[in-house]
């Protein structure tokens, strides 16, 4: 199987990954449903997993999958969270 990547390598630089952190203990955790089927079910499961590692947890959801995240939305990511999950399952 060949992986095609959305991205235009010609057109953009690669943006590397932000650095992980070490532990999770204090951090906050924004877990972000995009409100396609069965993503808060993961986000759910995903949460337990972080709280029993130290992290607190927010939660947000997109007002509809098949568009970009609103302004709000993007600013309460960036302003509550030390990180974040997005739950794209379906």
């Amino acid at each position: 199987m060949e992986y095609v990547s959305p991205i235009d390598d010609s057109a953009a630089e690669p943006v590397p990954f932000a650095p992980r952190p070490r532990e999770l203990g204090g951090r906050r955790v924004v877990l972000l449903d995009i409100t396609k089927n069965r993503g808060s079910e993961l986000l759910d499961r995903v949460e337990q997993h972080l709280r029993l590692y130290g992290a607190e947890t927010f939660r947000l959801s997109k007002e509809i999958f098949s568009k970009p995240a609103s302004s709000e939305v993007i600013e309460r990511v960036a302003i509550h969270g030390d990180l974040a999950v997005e739950g794209l399952a379906d």
